[in-house]
């Protein structure tokens, strides 16, 4: 024993010797193993502990969906990038205003990154002007259908208590899909024919196919801020890449009305010569055009001018025709005949009809109330412009469906609407069924051999916006496909979808995101329409359509969560718009800055509280 603690005794004094030496090599022994612990855990958790499959039951439906811990779905959204963003607005140059140059990612060609992005930097000018804001048509509360009911979510706080707890589960897909998908070398196959179904669910989880559409339309939303002839030809070639099959042109007063019309036209409206260009440009890109007019509700554009102002249902509210006035319908065929003229050959012709919320209120329409519902009134009117357009142009009338939710089967049939128009249903949210209930698909598939749907890309989440948030309009755009895989067999043909992009809620309202802000947003979710599912195998797609940088930034998928407006992983692309993008970025950093300062200045200290300006005393 006395031996045993004699040379514990000279091992420790050796130690003590030498601790420097000891304690490094405790310390380098420790990192090794931490090391090789962390891999392993983070091996297993991919492989087996952290992607964790949940049935989620929606209404009738039941999806799978991934919750992937990897991949920080904790984080609080809209963190991604947003910290660094005011530091960024303030590194503006002093002399130009211009905003300094990024440098190149490591391993990129320096020359080529630097020209792309001066060239990115002349492109900025992407807006015919001026940039007027006192037009649109989305309404205050949005696109809410009959008696008020909402059709997306409210802005702001109170936007998630109007959808469901989502099905699916968006962050971390891409890193999670492979330890499931089965399909991962599943080509991109664009429709033929009808919509036919495609693959399997995004997850990968389930063998039930998904519903790809036969047509897939953007919406280009042209009023306020019009977009230059030039940006568009660079745009069409990219929606074309994407899978886009057609365009759901809204002109508004951006078109080049002539005659009793002409004073609808805004002063920067598009010439005839940039009609045609722009149709010409989308039959190089195989783009199918289907013009839009508000022939009902919505017509704020041309009851605001003193010579229409007879034509209102209400006299001090612009929105809607009055129905019973014979000038209404003289005005509206008017309209549709100088449109058709610069679109020959056209298939369908939008004629609109939604949110008519002034209806039945004037002297005319309430003598007719004596014997007619102010349902009636609607249909009648609806009937009147679509037979116009059937039997004048034999072009098939589209119609929005939120003015019919409430009606009946028989009624319609009344009308002969089933065999005038076709409609197109829409609501931006995720629970379609929640404002698309059974008994209105059932009514539906009754009276309309031809249906179409709606879902959007931007202009749907708040009406002063800058950029769109991703994620809301992504999980629209897949639950939209859930249903068109259920409820397409009550229907002859569901012809397809249209991705709509709203510029503005209101023709008196401020704009909210323009078109390049939205192009990311229109890009991903046009892509999930195209293949039917969203997942990394088309990953490379969506960013060799966007021009993104050979770079292992490219070599993920995106995350939405930590990167909601796709600020950051889109740093490194050059799709056309994209200053216009990166400025929004820029804008959010500026406003957050002026936010907290405010914050800071009257309520977190006393130098400029409501007491120092109402008194006037300050420190100077």
């Amino acid at each position: 024993m006395a031996m045993f603690r004699n040379y514990a005794q000279h091992v420790l004094s050796a130690l003590w010797r030498r601790k420097s030496g000891a304690l490094a090599l405790v310390m380098t022994l420790t990192i090794l193993l931490l090391f090789v612990q962390y891999n392993s855990v983070q091996h297993d958790d991919r492989e087996h502990t952290l992607i964790q499959v949940k049935n989620v039951v929606i209404g009738h439906r039941t999806f799978q969906s991934i919750d992937s811990k990897a991949n920080g779905s904790d984080k609080e959204a809209g963190g991604g990038g947003h910290s660094a963003v005011g530091a960024e607005s303030d590194g503006v140059d002093g002399d130009n205003g211009q905003e300094p140059q990024r440098p190149p990612p490591p391993g990129i060609d320096t020359n080529r990154f630097m020209r792309n992005h001066n060239q990115d930097q002349h492109a900025f000018g992407v807006l015919k002007p001026p940039y007027n804001t006192g037009n649109s048509d989305k309404g205050p509360n949005g696109r809410a259908p009959f008696q008020g009911q909402r059709m997306f979510p409210e802005t702001g706080d109170n936007r998630n208590s109007y959808a469901k707890p989502s099905p699916f589960s968006l962050s971390g897909v891409g890193n999670a899909i492979s330890a499931f998908d089965n399909r991962a070398n599943v080509p991109f196959r664009p429709a033929e024919g009808v919509g036919f179904y495609v693959g399997e669910q995004y997850s990968g989880m389930s063998s039930r196919p998904l519903y790809v559409p036969k047509q897939r339309l953007l919406h280009l939303d042209l009023k306020g801020a019009p977009p230059k002839v030039s940006y568009l030809k660079k745009l069409f070639p990219l929606l074309k890449q994407l899978g886009t099959t057609g365009l759901l042109i809204e002109y508004e007063d951006m078109f080049p009305y002539e005659g009793d019309l002409a004073p609808v036209a805004a002063k920067n409206h598009y010439s005839k010569e940039d009609v045609r260009n722009i149709l010409q440009m989308s039959k190089e890109n195989n783009l199918d055009v289907i013009p839009l007019i508000q022939t009902f509700g919505h017509a704020g554009f041309i009851l605001k001018h003193r010579d229409f102002g007879h034509l209102r249902e209400v006299p001090n509210i612009p929105q809607a025709f009055c129905p019973s006035n014979n000038e209404s319908m003289m005005l509206i065929e008017d309209m549709i005949d100088q449109v058709v003229a610069m679109h020959p050959g056209i298939r369908w012709l939008h004629i609109g009809c939604d949110e008519v919320f002034q209806l039945g209120l004037c002297p005319k329409c309430m003598m007719r109330s004596m014997t007619q519902s102010r349902d009636d009134l609607f249909l009648s009117h609806v009937s009147r412009v679509a037979s116009y357009v059937r039997e004048r142009y034999n072009v098939i009338p589209i119609i929005w469906d939120d003015m019919l939710h409430h009606l009946t089967a028989e009624m319609l049939k009344h009308y002969n609407l089933g065999n005038l128009v076709e409609i197109m249903i829409w609501t931006y949210v995720q629970d379609v069924y929640r404002f698309i209930p059974h008994d209105v698909w059932a009514m539906y598939g009754e009276v309309f051999p031809y249906v179409w749907s709606a879902s959007a890309f931007k202009g749907a989440f708040g009406e002063t916006l800058s950029v769109p948030p991703v994620k809301p309009h992504l999980e629209n755009n897949l639950a939209w496909l859930e249903v068109m895989s259920k409820e397409h067999g009550r229907f002859r043909e569901f012809r397809g979808i249209a991705l709509t992009g709203w510029q503005r809620y209101d023709h008196f309202a401020t704009l909210c995101e323009l078109l390049p802000a939205g192009i990311p947003s229109a890009a991903l979710n046009m892509l999930t329409l195209s293949h039917g599912y969203y997942n990394e195998t088309w990953m490379q797609k969506l960013y060799e359509s966007l021009q993104c940088m050979k770079s292992p930034k490219y070599s993920t998928f995106v995350n939405l969560d930590v990167d909601p407006y796709l600020w950051d992983k889109m740093s490194w692309c050059f799709f056309p718009g994209l200053a216009f993008f990166k400025m929004t970025e820029r804008l959010d950093g500026v406003r957050k800055s002026v936010l907290q300062f405010l914050q800071d200045e009257t309520v977190k200290k006393a130098w400029l509280t409501e007491y120092n300006v109402r008194d006037r005393k300050s420190v100077v």
